[in-house]
């Protein structure tokens, strides 16, 4: 063949390996996102995805089709470094050009190389692009299409397993997934369990079955290409086409046999799945945080009505437009008897790290700033949210690491000590100002969910109101027992709990009636009996103004419409809260907070839900109006006919030094401060960290070579150190762009190198020397191994003075000389001169 041909089957080898390289790095694209969407759900992934793909695979293709040797590997981890933060980190950026915050996130972005896969499997699918999240990802990318490039692109034999490494991706989307799989679906007869996931795996391997039958089919293909453009020249020419034609059918015959067998692999491995969900590591190592430890919001409620903290400033709230109409503080779905609570963790009481939102209708703004009076782990938001909150102030950092969401109940905590939030903390959160939901006519269950030996008052104050299990049913109960209740604070009206009464305005209470504390069973019982002895003193027919006989406030209200609701079928749970506007938005007694919110406008009320699955915000706030009224004397039990719990008897604040603080004051400037040097210390060891990676990374290949060099000039042999410096002539060669065909003898490279220009004028004397070293009986002497080094030396200090900088920084990096066949160099061992005297 001619050196033409040559050229132009070279060059045609060459563009199959680039479009085949290209086709790879599109599929990995292709099976990245699909492997990864249900992780991730957010477009980012797709520009995560495609940038890392595409620069991967230019650097590798560029350093391939420029031989930049060991500086594509230099090249590569370079780009990685500029990519990583503006692409798999663009939050970092967006808050603008702070210099800090900058290298605070590259080094952030550094550190999820390696620590960011376990921060993705402690988040709560999906994900988003919520801090680092998506570092890991963008690096497998980055690693799986610059390996596949390197493979397609090297020779024949390693093209073929150029698709293996996107088998990767496929692994990333199951190891890093949901528990949850997709519906089955069923196709005649035949029903594929998870769907997604088998057809996500089928793809994968299928693309890698192709790849490899049509890899290792080129060398035979341009084999036949050029017979047929042989025998097309040659007379009778067209013989043999049929043969080919046939060879190429049984390939693609071959290719669609291996699709099909996976398609079969995998249609008869996925029933192993067998059912909805399957083992990953996300469901052993998912972090709770257990909140039920704390004291129920619910329990203190009376404790933001006291004279000391009725006008302590909470929080302040405030945005551009509409903000939403209530902020939840405290979500309790769980009854004991005692307490409402978070309920179990097995079941709506996990809470978990919250990387993104969902979609809301009308979308609002706001700010909220935590004001001195408001201490405790619960956040005041209102859901759902759009996105995870924007913390900000001195503890930014440390409150978004410990912000968690209950994406049951809509509860969110802050962690970053037991203590919780506290003065100074702020956020920006993105939710839903839309109007509060209706209950759903139907309810969730057909059957009571309480016991009615339980409650046997409720349950027989209910049955006297005649109310259906229904929607109206319920409001009408809740309407009742809210016109049939007294609004009351406090046990007694004396110094430090009387505020309430004097600070109400037009809504305080005409007159001021005893209320024990406490939500317990016995309580709420006490309360339904007072109820049912009016009702029966005054008549069913008697009015709500003369029914009037229940004395509490939310905490007892709640409760007893929560436990109502359970009564008809409905689930329930009690809020604690604000409501949020003009302070006629709010209940008589406890008003709505327009800006900033104290304690005087906490409130709790009830969400319930119906068959619908939606949950709606009732008021369970009694009246102000109209006082308690005495029935005919003997047909009313006593007033309060039982000695109050001691736990509702106590309602002081709890001392300095108890559980729920975090420290003492002394102690509290010390952590602040380390605190505020603690990040900075992490930021430098981050950075110190990512440069010396970096530099190792840019060092290693020129100081292997130099090792290299030390070992050859230092042999104890001087025929070893000859050989040694023929070997680092040679090598230095090879390096600069100059590899002799190591196809003759020392004189025949000489020769070939001098032809080049590349060889000093003491050529034939190094050559001479050398083999005088390897073959001679004699060797060569001590100062003639140094003098041939000095030789050596100082033509590769020429030869790098004629390169230039950037010649001499390519042939640092250049591997030509570590992948050399073994065969090509002669490496005899010689026989020291003292050895072959004495034979």
């Amino acid at each position: 063949m001619s050196r033409v041909e040559r050229r132009k089957t070279g060059a045609s080898q060459g563009a199959g390996g680039t479009f085949g390289a290209a086709a790879l790095a599109a599929t990995a694209v292709v099976l990245a996102v699909a492997a990864a969407w249900p992780i991730y759900e957010t477009a980012q992934l797709w520009i995560t995805v495609g940038v890392a793909a595409m620069a991967a695979f230019a650097i590798v293709w560029l350093g391939t089709a420029l031989r930049w040797g060991g500086f594509t590997l230099v090249a590569l981890v370079l780009a990685f470094v500029a990519l990583v933060l503006p692409v798999a980190t663009p939050q970092v950026l967006a808050s603008g050009p702070d210099v800090w915050g900058i290298l605070r996130g590259l080094g952030d972005a550094l550190a999820a190389v390696a620590l960011g896969w376990k921060q993705l499997l402690t988040l709560t699918l999906p994900v988003g692009s919520y801090q680092t999240v998506l570092v890991p990802l963008f690096t497998l990318v980055f690693v799986v299409v610059a390996a596949s490039t390197a493979l397609a692109r090297g020779g024949r034999r390693a093209a073929v397993f150029a698709a293996l490494p996107m088998l990767a991706l496929s692994v990333f989307g199951t190891v890093f997934g949901s528990s949850a799989v997709s519906s089955p679906l069923g196709i005649g007869p035949l029903t594929v369990v998870a769907p997604r996931e088998t057809g996500l795996w089928i793809g994968a391997v299928a693309a890698a079955a192709a790849w490899m039958v049509w890899a290792a089919g080129r060398d035979r293909r341009d084999a036949l290409k050029r017979g047929r453009i042989a025998r097309a020249a040659a007379p009778g020419g067209g013989a043999g086409v049929g043969a080919a034609r046939r060879n190429t059918l049984a390939r693609g015959g071959s290719a669609l046999l291996v699709a099909a067998l996976a398609v079969t692999v995998g249609a008869v491995a996925a029933p192993a799945l067998s059912g909805s969900t399957r083992a990953v590591p996300r469901d052993s190592v998912d972090p709770e945080v257990v909140v039920r430890e704390q004291v129920s919001p619910l329990a203190e409620y009376r404790s933001f009505k006291r004279d000391d903290s009725l006008r302590d400033e909470l929080f302040s709230v405030e945005g551009a437009g509409a903000l939403p109409s209530r902020l939840r503080i405290a979500v309790l779905d769980g009854y004991d008897g005692v307490d409402f609570f978070v309920g179990d963790p097995g079941g709506t009481g996990r809470f978990t790290r919250f990387p993104s939102g969902s979609r809301v209708t009308d979308p609002a703004k706001m700010t909220v700033r935590i004001g001195q009076g408001y201490t405790g782990v619960w956040v005041p938001l209102a859901t759902p949210l759009a996105a995870p909150p924007q913390f900000r102030g001195p503890r930014a950092a440390e409150l978004a690491d410990s912000f968690y969401v209950n994406r049951d109940t809509g509860a969110a905590v802050a962690v970053p000590t037991a203590a919780g939030l506290k003065a100074g903390d702020a956020f920006t959160a993105t939710v839903s100002a839309a109007p509060d939901p209706v209950l759903g006519a139907a309810p969730a269950h057909t059957q009571p969910l309480i016991d009615s030996e339980e409650f046997p008052q409720l349950t027989r104050w209910l049955e006297m109101q005649g109310v259906s299990p229904t929607a109206s049913g319920l409001e009408s109960a809740i309407n009742s027992l809210r016109a049939r209740g007294y609004l009351s604070h406090s046990l007694t009206d004396g110094d430090g709990e009387n505020a309430w009464l004097t600070e109400s305005g037009a809504d305080a209470p005409t007159s001021f009636v005893s209320s024990p504390g406490g939500h317990s069973t016995a309580r709420v019982e006490q309360l339904f009996s007072q109820l049912i002895e009016q009702q029966e003193a005054a008549g069913d027919r008697a009015p709500d103004e003369e029914l009037v006989a229940a004395i509490g406030d939310d905490e007892q209200f709640a409760t007893a419409a929560a436990l109502l609701a359970r009564a008809l079928g409905y689930d329930s749970r009690v809020v604690v809260g604000v409501r949020v506007g003009a302070e006629s938005a709010g209940v008589p007694g406890v008003p709505a907070c327009a800006d900033v919110c104290e304690g005087r406008h906490v409130a709790a009320w009830i969400e319930a839900k119906g068959a619908d699955g939606v949950w709606a915000p009732l008021d369970v706030s009694p009246q102000t109006e109209v006082p308690p009224l005495l029935v005919q004397k003997g047909e009313q039990l006593p007033e309060f006919p039982t000695t109050p719990e001691e736990r509702d008897a106590s309602e002081s604040e709890p001392p300095v030094g108890s559980s729920n603080d975090d420290g003492t004051a002394e102690d509290e400037p010390e952590r602040q401060a380390d605190r505020g040097v603690w990040p900075l210390v992490r930021t430098g060891l981050l950075l110190a960290a990512a440069a010396a990676l970096l530099a190792l990374a840019l060092l290693f290949i020129p100081l292997v070579k130099r090792v290299r060099r030390r070992v050859r000039a230092r042999q104890p042999l001087p025929e070893l150190r000859a050989l040694g410096a023929w070997n680092e002539l040679v090598d230095h060669c090879t390096d600069t762009g100059n590899r002799p065909r190591f196809g003759g003898s020392r004189s025949d490279i000489v020769a070939e190198l001098s032809e080049a220009g590349v060889m000093s004028q003491h050529g034939a004397w190094i050559a001479a020397t050398v083999d005088q070293a390897v073959y001679a009986r004699e060797g060569v002497s001590d100062e003639a191994a140094d003098h041939l080094w000095a030789v050596v030396r100082e033509h590769i200090r020429e030869r790098d003075a004629r390169l230039g900088f950037w010649g001499r920084l390519r042939s640092q990096y250049w591997l030509g000389s570590f992948i050399a066949s073994a065969s090509a160099r002669s490496r005899p061992r010689p026989t020291p001169r003292n050895e072959g005297a004495s034979s």
